[in-house]
């Protein structure tokens, strides 16, 4: 009876979610949303829903920073340890010039939208504030990291411009509103409820809103291209990274929401970012492409098999 239902309590998280993505994708391929519409809906959801929906979770949860101290900690460093780990390895299996996208494709996770979703989805918002931690404190590691990388593999002996980047970071819209968020919380800080509601509003919207642009995104004609190495680092991405994560987690007492949320935020599937990224660096776009693409449709079912396993396990 506990496998069933841990089974069907996986699928209610996963199931929603993903569907969402695969009706995206639908629409993109019968031609009711376009390329246009993909990238606006992205701009509003990362501008200001996504934003607006991660600050109202953080007060009415009332987060205070210092007691996710630890949780903080565990992030940073699993994030780090895995960067160095593929890194390491990359230099043995992986040509040099591609060695910056795989090991991106491999270690970074798209947080802002298929994490939190799924961190909402199965923990409600209780799931959505600690989302919101892991999201701000793992995202600048992501961008400084990936920098690193494709600097690296792509243009070695020149510099990086780590004041832009670390600028951008802090211009950030969700970087902006999980500040603003543990701050309100710190001084016990209420928005009235007129400008509350409206807030509400404008957050209901966010995740069908994003998850529509995710497979809008998405273009099968990737899968064709298909490569052994883009195939590693998915494989890395959605196995190697989060059962690493969700083992030392559960060895450092993490549990419940907690670890559920560190499981899925790791487990999710390579970020689009890092598309745009490799493209503006000059990298191999082709393979960055192609392993969002992979990632995000296999992600379906490794989320679903690892959410299934925590749950057996009673760690969450």
């Amino acid at each position: 009876m506990a496998y069933i239902e841990a089974l069907e309590y996986t699928l209610s998280v996963t199931g929603p979610v993903f569907i969402i993505v695969f009706v995206g994708l639908y629409l993109k391929r019968k031609g009711h949303i376009d390329t246009g519409f993909v990238g606006q809906a992205s701009s509003l959801v990362f501008n200001i829903c996504l934003p607006i929906l991660i600050f109202l979770s953080m007060i009415d949860n009332d987060l205070h920073l210092l007691d996710q101290l630890p949780l903080v900690w565990f992030c940073i460093s699993a994030a780090v340890i895995s960067f160095v780990a593929f890194w390491l390895i990359s230099a043995l299996l992986v040509p040099h010039q591609d060695r910056g996208v795989a090991v991106q494709g491999a270690f970074r996770s798209n947080l802002g939208i298929v994490g939190i979703a799924l961190c909402a989805k199965a923990f409600g918002g209780d799931g959505l504030a600690v989302g919101a931690v892991i999201l701000a404190v793992v995202t600048p590691i992501y961008n400084i990291l990936s920098v690193y990388a494709l600097n690296r593999s792509l243009h070695e002996g020149k510099s990086v411009q780590w004041f832009r980047t670390l600028k951008d970071i802090a211009k950030n819209p969700l970087i902006i509103a999980i500040a603003l968020g543990f701050f309100c919380s710190w001084l016990d800080l209420k928005l009235p409820k007129v400008m509350y509601d409206a807030g509400q509003y404008l957050a209901r919207m966010t995740l069908p809103l994003a998850l529509i642009a995710i497979g809008g995104s998405l273009s099968l004609r990737e899968l064709r291209n298909t490569s052994t190495l883009s195939a590693y680092a998915v494989f890395a991405k959605l196995l190697v990274v989060p059962v690493g994560v969700g083992i030392s987690a559960f060895g450092f007492g993490f549990n419940g929401v907690e670890i559920g949320c560190i499981i899925l935020m790791f487990a999710s599937p390579t970020a689009a970012a890092s598309f745009v990224m490799v493209r503006s660096m000059g990298g191999n776009h082709i393979l960055a492409s192609n392993i969002i693409a992979l990632s995000t449709l296999l992600s379906a079912f490794s989320i679903s098999l690892l959410l299934y396993l925590a749950k057996i396990l009673a760690w969450i």
